[in-house]
């Protein structure tokens, strides 16, 4: 019979909550599991990745994961894991210092074998890949060992993983049969990690197991801890070993309606825990309607004097009376209907409309829109006639006007307009200088005439025509 320790996340350095304690009880957690593996007698400690909770754990985090690690060490218990994202570096691992120091073992492709009784368990180990890097991973590396015919031992393959799985957790990306369906080894375990939370079931003829976290990193994660203890004999069965962590405690206080005494409200409520808040992390929930203010601090450093290591007060409570009503007020468009509003606003020209009418189309792959686009524009083109002259009255809308503009005189030599400009001069004059026969021109025939020279000189006294925005925008 062999007896394996299956472990994960237990996140060595996090100090929660900046507090020192916090950062202890990670350590001290980890200790518990390998204190129990001695114990138990067991053959091996199969951690699962997020041994670190950084990349760059400090100085003093080291020493005390090299002191609990001799500890197994001098028991005669080999540690044996895969490297997870929490601690994953470029090159060399955390887990190469260890085993250079004759203290852990690095799992890979090549199986770490443990033999004992007519017993065999073949330790296989993939650090954590990101789904791109799980698409280019060579699955190949993994070549069963041959059994000899007379082999009387019973063998057991396990692989160890560092991955979030369906359907152990919903809604990944990656799943179970995307490791144990391509290779090409009949696995009887999966050793999880990188799921907090215990969870524990087959895939096909395969147990996947995820112990959990050894400590709560999150408020969210109330449930008890564990660690896992595979036992490999005649049949393979899994048991887990609960692991005593701080108390982590939520305090709900509701608004009963009246306004004045809340504050009073919440004492009474954290009172009724008093028992359960020395040395505990402790979560007081405001819930609600906020109709008075409430003084954050005040409840914390009444918390903190029963006794309480760390505490954190959210404020939930509602602003408003009825918020389903609230929300039956809100109102959504069509998105194509207002993108059709918004494109008959900017006048596209007909070659506009049917390059929008390709780029929006449903019906044409995003492969095929620049020769869509193409073909359309050329069968456009070729559609229009260039053959008569474009006049430049074309260019000027019909229902186009001019607002009534004023030029205000500078000096007596100036007189103000006393009538409006045909519109054909108002238009020359913004484009370059009026019409003195104040008669209609047509652009196209005339010729600019130089102007002399005795005309471009200012008369003495006479101050520069001033134009208004309107004369030069119309």
């Amino acid at each position: 019979m062999i007896q394996i320790i299956h472990t994960a996340d237990t996140h060595l350095g996090y100090r929660q909550y900046q507090n020192d304690v916090r950062k202890q009880d990670f350590f001290d957690s980890f200790a518990y599991v390998a204190d129990s593996a001695v114990t138990l007698g067991a053959d091996a400690v199969v951690h699962a990745g997020d041994l670190f909770d950084s990349r760059n754990p400090s100085l003093e985090d080291l020493v005390e994961t090299i002191a609990v690690l001799r500890k197994l060490k001098n028991a005669g218990i080999p540690f044996v894991g895969i490297v997870g994202n929490h601690e994953g570096k470029q090159n060399t691992q955390w887990l190469d210092l260890f085993e250079g120091m004759g203290l852990a073992k690095r799992l890979s492709e090549k199986p770490y074998t443990i033999s004992k009784d007519s017993v065999s368990a073949r330790i296989y180990g993939i650090d954590n890949l990101s789904h791109p890097r799980l698409s280019a991973f060579d699955f190949s590396v993994f070549e069963p060992e041959t059994v000899p015919e007379n082999e009387t031992v019973r063998t057991y393959n396990l692989l160890v993983l560092h991955q979030l799985l369906s359907p152990l957790v919903p809604m990944q990306p990656m799943c179970c049969g995307d490791f144990l369906d391509n290779i090409s080894i009949p696995f009887d375990a999966a050793l999880l990690g990188d799921n907090h939370k215990y969870e524990c079931q087959k895939h096909n003829d395969c147990w996947v197991t995820y112990p959990g976290s050894t400590e709560r990193c999150s408020a969210s994660e109330d449930e008890t801890r564990y660690f896992n203890l595979l036992t490999l004999d005649e049949e393979l069965s899994i048991t887990r070993y609960m692991i005593p962590t701080r108390e982590f405690l939520t305090i709900s206080v509701p608004y009963g309606g009246e306004q004045s005494g809340y504050l009073e409200a919440v004492y009474a409520k954290i009172d009724e825990y008093a028992q359960k808040i020395p040395d505990a992390v402790v979560f007081v929930e405001l819930l609600g309607l906020k109709k008075t203010l409430i003084s954050i601090s005040e409840i914390e450093e009444y918390v903190l004097e029963k006794g309480a290591l760390v505490v954190k007060v959210g404020d939930k409570r509602d602003r408003y009376d009825e918020e389903p009503q609230r929300l039956a007020n809100v109102t959504f468009q069509d998105p194509d209907e207002v993108v059709n509003q918004n494109i008959r606003m900017l006048n596209l020209t007909g070659a506009g409309f049917l390059l929008d009418n390709v780029v929006r189309s449903k019906e044409i792959s995003k492969s095929n829109v620049d020769e869509e686009s193409e073909n359309g524009l050329k069968a456009f083109l070729e559609s229009m006639d260039f053959s008569a002259e474009i006049r430049r009255e074309n260019y000027v809308r019909d229902d186009f006007s001019f607002p009534e503009t004023v030029v205000k005189a500078e000096s007596e030599n100036i007189s103000p307009i006393e009538e409006e400009k045909p519109e054909t001069d108002r238009f020359d004059e913004a484009a370059g200088g009026a019409n003195e026969d104040d008669k209609p021109v047509d652009l196209k025939k005339q010729d600019k005439q130089p102007e002399p020279e005795n005309e471009k000189e200012k008369k003495p006294g006479q101050k520069p025509k001033q134009y208004t925005l309107g004369d030069m925008f119309g």
